[in-house]
């Protein structure tokens, strides 16, 4: 009697689990074709180049957040299965599922909103937990390369671009279009010895 109890267990949590994982992947593409429609329409209608942080962070964001009514329903399903009775999921589990949804939420948030815009006169960083910062081009006075990210300063302000942005290499471009060679020469080395290494 229990090896069959095992055996239905384990098929209906592996069914589950497949059409599960099929509709918060199919939602989440979804909602990612319609960011990436939106993304291009904005840059199409802007001069400005943008670099953003790639579009798998926000799908881990969207997945995060579908994965909570899955656990949540899978769970009141199993012990309605298994007691015969409607309950509500286990405390625990409603923790969990609110730690996962403020998670996917951060990410969307953060990786919606941030941004690197370079324009012809200026370099911006924007984004919902940082503070917004431009640095016109001429005014910058250092350049340096720590920690995989290049960190631009004029003195009063700093930027901070990370190399995993979408894009980078059109910042990498625009800093041998509008500075001197002087400046970004040492970051530029420490760059390609960051790229050997990793």
């Amino acid at each position: 009697m229990n090896i069959i109890n095992v055996e239905w267990f384990s098929k209906e949590a592996a069914l589950v689990l497949v059409l599960g994982s099929v509709f918060a992947f199919s939602l989440t593409y979804t909602f990612e074709y319609f960011i990436k429609h939106t993304d291009k329409l904005q840059l199409q209608k802007n001069t400005k180049r943008y670099l953003r942080l790639p579009i798998f962070y926000r799908f881990a964001g969207f997945f995060l957040i579908l994965l909570v009514p899955i656990v949540l329903l899978g769970d009141t399903y199993f012990n309605f299965q298994k007691n015969g009775i409607f309950s509500f999921p286990d405390p625990i589990l409603c923790l969990v599922s609110f730690v996962l949804f403020s998670i996917g939420t951060l990410l969307i948030l953060y990786c919606k909103n941030y941004r690197i815009i370079l324009e012809q006169d200026a370099i911006l960083s924007k984004g919902v937990f940082r503070k917004h910062k431009r640095i016109l081009w001429q005014d910058i006075q250092s350049v340096r390369f720590e920690r995989s990210a290049f960190f631009l300063s004029d003195g009063k302000e700093e930027i901070e671009v990370v190399t995993l942005l979408s894009g980078f290499e059109v910042f990498l471009s625009s800093l041998e279009e509008y500075i001197t060679p002087g400046l970004y020469k040492d970051s530029f080395q420490k760059y390609a010895q960051f790229l050997k290494k990793s």
